[in-house]
């Protein structure tokens, strides 16, 4: 059998296989994609950066800790197969991705794994008076507040303007380093910290509810649930965010304005606009089969992985969260079904998947945050996943362990190093 499957791939064109982004999602699949000998596909990763961000490590920024860290792509996973340029447009019925640069490139098989983007238009002032904290480049203007605190009491708002959004406990983790820098400097009592999300809570069910609430209750963070942001304006130099609450059936009513100093919210967001309409949902993402991360409305020829794609656990009708191992553990499950698909092996649906990082909550503790999947893998009708939730006094080192971690695993020849300072 193998003998035959051999000669089989010499007689046959070389498989091409197109990633778009080299990202998590993508840094995954090409390293599943090298165990590939040479000659057997033709595979092409198309990205216009000059390195894979590590968004980790933005909140280290703040308070001037530690300077953000990338992974140069030119010593990452997706090194072999670099392209660099930017998708223009997808026409996946002439099955070909077409680059800003001019050059088209063909496809057997394609892997959209090109992040999402912010797209702050659904709601009305949001570009103008909020800060996006999910983007790099925040810890700035939060610095810059923080050393303006004295005399009249300010507000800081941490805000998530819909559900879902890229790396859940960031928000949480921005208000918490916000009342450390504060305190830090003598001005805690200066300013009020709110943080208001559009559910009744985001991510790891009521066990990170319980945890997180009751971190944020000892810190005196207030938290606002089922609070939708509807609109931002300017009022003689303060911005008023204008709420709306949301019932239990999701239908909304006018809520309570909170009226604040600095705002910085998660941005919506949805897939690159090259990505074809007729592929998303009305979310503005890809929706894919939870095990095999094909696209829904394509069938086996398109895979999505990380932020742009939708994966929702039928048991329970929960997304994956748009979290960066998520994202790394898919693309490397797709790079194996394909490497599995040209070399004529049978199909492996994964039974697994689990991911866990660590969300700073200031004084260098933090909270373990490990969802677990791997019921729903086994059986999506079925199977229920299960959430590891635990506070820990190190939990300032534990993320930076993670982050060293995903260091070595992109690129393990670099020799890159996170060393913020206490």
């Amino acid at each position: 059998l193998s003998r035959r499957r051999a000669l089989k791939r010499e007689l046959m064109a070389p498989l091409k296989i197109v990633i778009v982004g080299a990202g998590w999602g993508g840094q995954g699949c090409c390293q599943a994609l090298a165990a590939l000998d040479a000659g057997e596909a033709e595979i092409v990763c198309v990205d216009g950066k000059e390195a894979v961000d590590v968004g980790a490590t933005w909140q280290f920024e703040i308070g001037k800790r530690a300077a953000p860290l990338a992974v140069p792509l030119e010593q990452s996973r997706a090194a072999p197969y670099l392209r660099r340029d930017t998708v223009e447009s997808v026409d996946t019925a002439a099955k070909t991705v077409r680059l800003a640069g001019g050059a088209s490139l063909p496809y057997d098989k394609l892997v959209l794994a090109c992040g999402a983007v912010s797209d702050p238009s659904p709601i009305p002032g949001l570009e103008e008076h909020a800060l996006d904290v999910s983007v790099k480049g925040f810890a700035a203007p939060i610095d810059a507040f923080v050393a303006g605190l004295g005399g009249a009491p300010k507000t800081c708002l941490v805000v998530v303007a819909k559900t879902p959004y890229k790396c859940p406990p960031l928000p949480f983790e921005i208000a918490f380093c916000v009342e450390e820098l504060a305190r830090k400097q003598g001005s805690r009592g200066n300013v009020k910290i709110i943080v208001a999300v559009p559910v009744p809570w985001p991510f790891g069910g009521p066990k990170a509810k319980a945890a997180f609430t009751e971190a944020m209750a000892a810190k005196g963070i207030e938290f606002r649930a089922n609070a939708q942001l509807a609109s931002i304006s300017d009022d003689a130099g303060r911005t008023v965010c204008a709420f709306s609450d949301v019932g239990e059936n999701g239908a909304t009513t006018p809520g309570s304005d909170i009226v604040a100093d600095i705002v910085l919210a998660v941005y919506p967001h949805r897939a690159p606009d090259f990505v074809p309409k007729h592929l998303l949902n009305p979310k503005g993402s890809v929706p894919v089969d939870l095990r095999t991360n094909a696209v829904k409305a394509l069938g086996g020829d398109v895979y999505s992985v990380g932020d742009c794609c939708a994966a929702v656990l039928p048991s329970v009708g929960m997304p994956v969260p748009k979290a960066g191992e998520f994202a790394y553990k898919a693309g490397l499950a797709v790079g194996a079904r394909l490497a599995r698909e040209i070399r004529g092996e049978a199909e492996v649906l994964p039974t697994e998947r689990s991911a866990k990082c660590v969300a700073e909550t200031g004084d260098a503790a933090g909270i373990t945050v490990g969802p677990t999947f791997d019921a729903c893998f086994r059986d999506p009708a079925e199977g229920k996943p299960s959430f590891i939730i635990e506070p820990r006094a190190d939990g300032t080192a534990a993320k930076v362990a993670w982050i060293q971690g995903y260091l070595d695993t992109f690129a393990p020849d670099a020799g890159l190093r996170f060393a913020p300072r206490s």
